[in-house]
């Protein structure tokens, strides 16, 4: 379908025909030398529910491949031409074509200082290369395209000036052309929502100008952004493939440093010499090791409870119950009996979530790595302290000294009790517990003599209270009904010394594996 043909060399308008010279067109005396501009063969005038254009003539076999043009697409041509023939100072004209034939538009408008348009409707999709070069081809030729679109394309990279209609191949024909200048959708010329007829007057307007410019420009444009773009990616690619040689070297070279100090630590350290001042006999056995900080090079002790092993431990080794009270004491004994001016490493927390403490020296306040510690053989150690011996000859566990010091202090014919079992009292707002395990109250009490045997167990307990509080062992919270094991650092409450009794917390099996 087509709305222009020519009739023996003179164009002839379908859109611009009245009703009754269009019906009279097929009596014209040259009828039969009416010919589609596009192929040049015999054309046929047709109507169609109102609406008038020319196709070929039956029977007629053209070589030509027409583009299929629908009735939306006619539809909509008519609208843009009357509505640009009602603006002043310009006219429109549809199915313009070029002298060679290169290029037909839609609808093309004239305007009386010269400028010219080309609306292009374009129904059917088309791919963004297409829109350049069709575009670039206009602009070549000195006219401006416009495209009218059922719905945006706004992810198109080149930009290109697009009406937003929403009426496509599959719309319902409006009553009237003009109908369809109505319509509101977002346009992007104007980048805000606005009828069509509107967007139509304001790019006839003399002052509209399109920014981003011709599709070459823009083109060519994207062309250098890309180009920058893999410039600056080759760069940071090398600039990246560089800080990684130099993390890798950096890495190398911490690596390096760290073997030599790691050697030289290794290289310093010395078991105590023990055979002018042997080992003292305590509760436990106290491995020592005289080794110097790195980077200054002073000497200091460090010390142990669990035997250096044969193997070298891979795992850092960090102090615990080294850090103790009683620990500690026979360290300094040992130190003071030894008298050759070596000073004790001291015992800090480290940076980090958890728990960790470590060796550092007492003058220079360097850290002494665990792995440094873990490292040293067991020749580079010297037992300073050592437990007491049993009649097998081994050398008994520092809870079992305490189990027999304990049992020898106990009169003879008595045995102690477990720490299960041991009596306990009560405050003035607990319960007492009677014999049979059931709690009663003082309010509860018969008779004087229950009186007495209850305030009796209240006194009882409030001894018992300040005994733990005055025990050594035990460091008490400011309530004073909560306190803390300083040999295992358990916390108990009230009189509930439980496994912490008289030493109990370090008897073997009481505690899990890892307590320390």
């Amino acid at each position: 379908m087509q709305l222009v043909a020519y009739l023996n060399g003179e164009r002839i308008d379908a859109t611009e025909m009245a009703h009754d010279p269009w019906r009279a067109l097929v009596h014209h005396p040259l009828y039969e030398t009416l010919a589609l501009q596009e192929c040049g063969l015999r054309a046929s005038r047709v109507t169609r529910r109102g609406r008038q254009f020319f196709k070929h003539y039956p029977d007629v076999e053209c070589p030509v491949n027409h583009k299929s043009e629908s009735e939306q697409h006619l539809v909509m041509k008519r609208a843009l031409k009357d509505r640009i023939n009602a603006t002043p100072g310009w006219h429109a004209e549809v199915e313009l074509a070029h002298p060679d034939r290169a290029w037909i538009a839609d609808v093309m408008a004239f305007h009386t200082s010269g400028r010219k348009l080309a609306f292009e409707v374009q129904l059917s999709a088309q791919s963004e290369e297409e829109y350049v070069f069709r575009s670039q081809r206009y602009l070549d030729d000195g006219i401006a395209p416009v495209w009218i679109v059922p719905e945006s394309l706004d992810w198109f990279r080149v930009r290109l000036p697009m009406i937003v209609t929403g009426f496509g191949k599959s719309s319902d024909l409006p009553e009237e052309p003009a109908a369809l200048m109505q319509a509101a959708k977002y346009q992007p010329v104007v980048r805000n929502v606005e009828r069509v007829g509107l967007v139509v007057d304001r790019i006839l307007h003399p002052s509209f100008r399109w920014a981003p410019g011709t599709p070459k420009q823009q083109t060519e444009a994207l062309a250098r952004e890309e180009k920058n773009r893999l410039k600056n990616a080759a760069a940071a690619q090398l600039q990246a493939t560089a800080a990684a040689a130099a993390k890798l070297a950096a890495d190398q070279e911490a690596v390096r440093k760290n073997a030599e100090r790691d050697a030289l630590f290794l290289e310093r350290a010395a078991p105590p010499d023990v055979s002018e001042t042997p080992a003292a006999a305590a509760a436990m056995n106290i491995w020592a090791s005289v080794v110097h900080c790195v980077g200054a090079g002073h000497p200091m002790l460090i010390w142990r409870l669990v035997e250096p092993p044969a193997r070298i431990d891979l795992r850092p080794y960090r102090p615990g119950p080294e850090n103790f009270q009683h620990v500690r004491a026979h360290v300094a004994a040992w130190l003071e009996a030894h008298n050759r001016g070596l000073v004790e490493a001291k015992i800090v927390p480290l940076h980090g979530t958890e728990r960790r403490q470590g060796f550092s020296c007492p003058e220079c306040k360097e850290v002494i790595q665990g792995r440094w510690v873990a490292s040293l053989p067991h020749t580079k150690w010297s037992l300073i302290a050592a437990g007491t011996p049993s009649r097998s000859g081994r050398t008994l566990p520092p809870w079992e000294v305490l189990r027999r010091k304990q049992a020898e202090q106990l009169p003879a014919g008595r045995q102690k009790l477990p720490a299960a079992h041991h009596q306990r009292t009560y405050q003035e707002a607990e319960p007492v517990i009677s014999p049979n395990g059931k709690p009663f109250w003082m309010s509860e009490a018969r008779n004087a003599e229950e009186i007495a045997e209850r305030q009796a167990a209240k006194d009882a307990r409030a001894a018992r209270m300040q005994a733990i509080r005055d025990n050594p062992r035990y460091r008490g919270s400011p309530n004073g009904f909560r306190f803390q094991c300083s040999d295992c650092g358990g916390m108990f409450e009230d009189d509930n010394e439980g496994i912490h009794a008289d030493g109990g917390c370090l008897n073997p099996g009481v505690r899990g594996a890892g307590w320390r």
